[in-house]
């Protein structure tokens, strides 16, 4: 006899055959769509946790570099760049003019 007689003949062994292989198929297609998803999880945290790292050894080598030249610190007193116009030592004016000696 003919596997299609015979489903034919039966209809309700045909739904149920029907009904278990939807539902097997289905059960398998999830778990595979789980592992997808995890597996996309997982990928994503370790590109979160490369980015992470590459962010913090981008803030340790600006630290670094401002540690090098000047102090990042705003607090702290800055020497002044030049004298003001006022504090200039005036040596040329106090001791006055005084010509150049003439050999005679």
């Amino acid at each position: 006899m003919n596997f299609m007689t015979f489903m034919a003949q039966n209809l309700f062994l045909s739904i149920a055959l029907m009904i278990f292989m939807i539902t097997i198929v289905s059960v398998v297609f999830g778990i595979l769509l789980e592992v997808y998803k995890v597996s996309l999880r997982a990928r994503q945290r370790m590109q979160e946790l490369r980015n992470e790292e590459l962010r913090l050894q981008l803030q340790l080598e600006q630290q670094r570099g401002t540690s090098r030249g000047k102090p990042s610190r705003d607090d702290l007193p800055h020497p002044k760049e030049t004298a003001s116009w006022d504090e200039q030592p005036q040596s040329n004016y106090e001791m006055g003019y005084q010509a150049p000696m003439q050999s005679l």
